[in-house]
C-alpha cells in the first residue's frame, strides 16, 4: 500500500459543513469509531444556482479547528484555484476534485503543480460518465507533478430513478489492478439513499478496494444538502464495527 495513506482509508463527515459545532462533534465521533479523515463540503457546486452553496470560506476555519482539537486529518473539495489555495494554506491533509471537475484538465494539472511541494494527496473522483481510460487520464494530469493520487469511484449516471447513480465496482476494481493508484469508493453519492450505504460498503471491502468515503451527519433528516444519503453516527459506528469484524483492522 502506498505510504501516504493507511491500508484502509475511511473518510467521513457531513455532506456539507453547516456549523462549527457540527464539525467538531462529527470529528470526535468519527475518530472514536475508527475513521481517519474528516471530510466536508465547504463550497458546494450545486446544479441549481439558487440552491444553498455551502458555508463557504468560514468553514475552512471550522475544519482547521477540528483538526487542531482532535488531531484527525481533514479533507475538502477544491472547486477552483482560489479554493485550492485556501485549502493548502490551511494545511488540509487531503484535497479532492469532484466529479464535475473530473475532466477539467487545466485544474487537474494545476492541482498537481500546486501540491507538488507539500506532497498533499489528491483524490480524483471519477467524472459522471467517464470511462476507465478517461478516469486514469485525469489522474495522470495530477501525477505530472504530484504522484500522490487516490482514485475515487462515486457512481456513474444511469437510467434508473431508484438510486442516485450506479455504483460501478467493476471499473473501480479494474482501476486498481490496471493502475498504480489506490482506489476508494464514495458510497453515499453512488447510492443516494442511506439504506444502501452499509451493504454497498461491505461490497467495496469484499472487492479488496482501499477505502470508503461516507457521508455521516449528527441529524441526517435535518441536513441542508443530500439528507437522503447521509447516515447517523450510530449507523456509522455499526458499519465500522462490522467492517472490523469481517475484514479486520
Amino acid at each position: 500500500m502506498k505510504p501516504f495513506m493507511p491500508p484502509r482509508l475511511i473518510i467521513a463527515d457531513p455532506c456539507a459543513a453547516e456549523s462549527g459545532e457540527q464539525i467538531i462533534t462529527s470529528a470526535r465521533w468519527i475518530q472514536k469509531c475508527g475513521g481517519q479523515v474528516l471530510r466536508a463540503g465547504i463550497w458546494k457546486p450545486r446544479t441549481d444556482p439558487n440552491d444553498w452553496q455551502g458555508s463557504g470560506d468560514k468553514a475552512v476555519r471550522w475544519m482547521w479547528k477540528a483538526k487542531k482539537s482532535t488531531g484527525i486529518a481533514i479533507a475538502a473539495e477544491a472547486k477552483d484555484m482560489r479554493t485550492l489555495t485556501m485549502l493548502l494554506e490551511a494545511g488540509f491533509d487531503y484535497i479532492w476534485i469532484g466529479s464535475r471537475n473530473g475532466q477539467n484538465y487545466a485544474l487537474l494539472e494545476e492541482m498537481g503543480r500546486m501540491t507538488k511541494k507539500s506532497k498533499t494527496p489528491v483524490i480524483v473522483k471519477r467524472a459522471m460518465s467517464a470511462s476507465l481510460e478517461e478516469w486514469l487520464g485525469s489522474a495522470q494530469y495530477v501525477t505530472k507533478n504530484n504522484p500522490r493520487v487516490i482514485l475515487c469511484e462515486r457512481g456513474i449516471r444511469g437510467y434508473s430513478p431508484d438510486t442516485r447513480n450506479i455504483l460501478d465496482l467493476q471499473t473501480a476494481y479494474l482501476a486498481k489492478i490496471q493502475s498504480p493508484f489506490p482506489v476508494i469508493v464514495d458510497v453515499s453519492h453512488a447510492a443516494g439513499r442511506r439504506d444502501l450505504i452499509l451493504p454497498m460498503s461491505f461490497a467495496v471491502m469484499a472487492a479488496g478496494l482501499d477505502g470508503l468515503m461516507i457521508e455521516v451527519h449528527p441529524h441526517p433528516l435535518k441536513a441542508k444538502t443530500d439528507s437522503a444519503q447521509q447516515i447517523s453516527f450510530q449507523n456509522f459506528q455499526l458499519l465500522m464495527s462490522q467492517i472490523d469484524a469481517r475484514y479486520g483492522r
